[in-house]
This record gives structure tokens, C-alpha cells and sequence, in this order.
């Protein structure tokens, strides 16, 4: 069996103001450890899948920086869009440049800016899905695996995923279940009755198929963008292939591979999974991934804290001083300096977008 990883790193971060920015997004920052969150990606992919086989797809203008984080990383490998259009064409394309030469491998998709918790547990679980991923269902194709992390609250940030009670495949302490449904982003109570109610599971955004098998999906599913496939694939490293690309990134409209694809097909399945995974999405998820009780204060730098608790803290060599407060995040870095209650992490992006318009990064 061989496996490939697909690594999409393409996102601006908007939320992580002010550490993050348009030409320094999530993906490159050290959130959670001492290594980047794109770094701590492939260090946690490479004892399973060797980095000539790691393919990393981004935006142009990331892609010097996505090397200097991964120095070793074959530039051949680096899949650059022409325009960040989502998650359903990233793959579509990836997928297409990997085929190229790899003929039908296994594909591991998985985010550049996430954070796990336990890597060997996160790895395990990866070698039950590429084994599944070639186990044939009864309408005698192959089928497209989610990673679902077994909720620990009721998050309304993430997308949920059901699972039905047929049993795909099982092994050495992992079972795959056929997808009964999605649900994107509940209301509160909504998540309450899913976790009331059990097996409902976090939708990690990590998946693992043949590269045959989302290929064909994409055929049947949204035959409009499989027109443009033959073409891209026969211009792989090719003169032609920026403009194969830009023809068919013009053409669609953008999209996520859970709401175009896995929701429509007939072979979506799901893999519970336990380990401690976050999707790093906010400053409240953050904390909420490096806190171990809720009162604890989580400190990066130089900080001082009287009568506090509850807070998140990023410095950037100056000293911060706390007092008396609770549930506070802020952060100090040379493009500004965030106060922020943790509730209200959402909003960030909002002060991006006013800086945007005032044509500060």
C-alpha cells in the first residue's frame, strides 16, 4: 500500500490577530509548542509518510514561507493555487498533481493548522483508515474515511458528523461506521442533545481515501469540474499547466469537500477517534486545547499575574501585568496589541477586516 499526505495550507488566519496576518497566517505561527502549527504537521505525518510523498498545496505567496518551515520538502511538491477557493478544489487539484506520477495511492488530506494531542494515537488511527480505505463496500467501491473526534463538550465552532450503525471495517481497537449524516456548527442545544444522545462525533477535517475513489466521486458528483480534470493531469509540470489550472479555478465556485462532496456521495464513512485534537480556530479554542483547568492561567512570556485567573497570554518581550481579572486574552506583538474576552474570540476577524480597509496588514 502506498500513502500519500496532502497537506492543505492555504488559510489566512484571521482570528489570530495580532500574531497572525494576510503574509504570516495561522499555519506558520508557534501556538502550541516551540514548531509552527504546518511544522508540527509534518513532523506528525513523516513516520508514517516520507516527505518525497508529503505534497503541500498553498497560495503563492506562501509558498517561500511554507518552505522555510519545511526546508526538506521537495519543491516539486508544492502545489500552488491560483486562488484560495476552499477545501473541495485544493483536494481536486492536489489529488490530480499526486496522480500524475503516483498512479492511485492512498491519500492522507489533512490541515496545516490543527493541533493533536497525541501523535502516536493520531498515527494509529491513520494506519486503520489507509487499511480501510481499500476495503470494498457493498456497492463494490471504496470508501472516502473521516477522522471523528469523540466530543468532549458541546462546541457549536465545530461540524458534526452521525455515525450509522453499519460497521465497515474494525481493527485493533478502531471501527468504521458508515456516515449517517453532517451537521455544521449547531446551536447549543442542539450540540447538547448530540452528545445526550452519542454517536455524534467532531469532524476534524482530516480524511483518508484512494485517490481513485475521490476522483470518481468528483465525476459523478460534480461533473462540471471533472471536465477540466484530464486536462490539468496531462499538463502536470508542464508549461501548460497554469493555465489548465486558472481555466478551471475560474470556472467553479468555491467550496468545501464535506459540503460538495462527502455529504452527497453513497461512500462516505467515519472513524471515532479519541485523542486530543483541536481545530485552533480562535484564541478560545486555543486555550481551551493548552489549558488544563479552567481556572489556570496559560502564559507565553514575560507575565506577571495578581489576583487572576482564567486568562491566555502571549508576549512579545515586554512584561504583562494582570490584575485582578478573569477569562482575559491578551497579546502583545510588534503589529499591535489584543484585549479580548474569551467569548467574544470570533469577532477578531472583524478587526482584521477594519484594518484591511484602512490598508494596514
Amino acid at each position: 500500500m502506498e500513502i500519500y499526505a496532502l497537506i492543505m495550507a492555504g488559510g489566512e488566519g484571521k482570528r489570530f490577530w495580532p500574531l497572525s496576518s494576510r503574509n504570516k497566517p495561522k499555519q506558520f505561527l508557534c501556538l502550541t509548542g516551540g514548531k509552527s502549527l504546518i511544522r508540527q504537521t509534518v513532523d506528525r505525518i513523516l513516520p508514517l509518510v516520507p516527505i518525497e510523498k508529503i505534497f503541500v498545496v498553498t497560495v503563492a505567496r506562501y509558498a517561500g514561507e511554507t518552505l522555510k518551515h519545511i526546508p526538506e520538502l521537495p519543491e516539486e511538491n508544492l502545489v500552488l493555487e491560483p486562488e484560495g477557493k476552499n477545501t473541495a478544489p485544493c483536494i481536486a487539484y492536489g489529488t490530480l498533481r499526486m496522480t500524475a506520477s503516483a498512479g492511485d495511492p492512498v491519500i492522507v488530506v489533512l490541515p496545516a493548522d490543527h493541533a493533536v494531542g497525541d501523535d502516536e494515537g493520531f498515527r494509529s488511527a491513520l494506519r486503520f483508515a489507509c487499511e480501510t480505505s481499500s476495503v470494498e463496500l457493498e456497492n463494490g467501491r471504496y470508501p472516502l474515511i473521516t477522522l471523528g473526534v469523540t466530543p468532549t463538550a458541546p462546541e457549536t465552532g465545530y461540524g458534526y458528523i452521525k455515525s450509522a450503525q453499519k460497521v465497515v471495517s474494525s481493527s485493533g481497537g478502531y471501527s468504521a461506521y458508515r456516515v449517517d449524516r453532517f451537521t455544521e456548527k449547531p446551536d447549543l442545544n442542539t450540540a447538547l442533545g448530540f452528545l445526550k444522545e452519542g454517536g455524534y462525533y467532531w469532524n476534524s477535517g482530516v480524511f483518508v481515501w484512494k485517490a481513485s475513489s475521490i476522483i470518481s466521486d468528483f465525476s459523478k458528483i460534480l461533473p462540471g469540474w471533472y471536465k477540466h480534470f484530464d486536462k490539468i493531469a496531462g499538463s502536470v509540470r508542464k508549461a501548460s499547466e497554469d493555465e489548465a489550472v486558472a481555466s478551471f479555478y475560474k470556472a467553479i465556485e468555491p467550496g468545501s469537500i464535506d459540503k460538495l462532496i462527502l455529504e452527497h456521495s453513497d461512500n462516505t464513512v467515519v472513524i471515532p477517534v479519541g485523542y486530543p485534537w483541536s481545530d485552533v480556530g480562535s484564541w478560545k479554542t486555543l486555550d481551551e486545547f493548552l489549558r488544563t483547568g479552567e481556572d489556570e492561567n496559560v502564559f507565553r512570556g514575560d507575565v506577571v499575574s495578581v489576583d487572576s485567573s482564567g486568562c491566555l497570554v502571549f508576549g512579545d518581550g515586554r512584561v504583562i501585568a494582570l490584575v485582578g481579572v478573569k477569562d482575559l486574552v491578551v497579546v502583545d506583538s510588534g503589529d499591535g496589541i489584543l484585549i479580548l474576552d474569551k467569548e467574544k474570540s470570533q469577532d477578531v476577524r472583524r478587526v482584521a477586516e477594519e484594518l484591511s480597509k484602512k490598508n494596514k496588514d
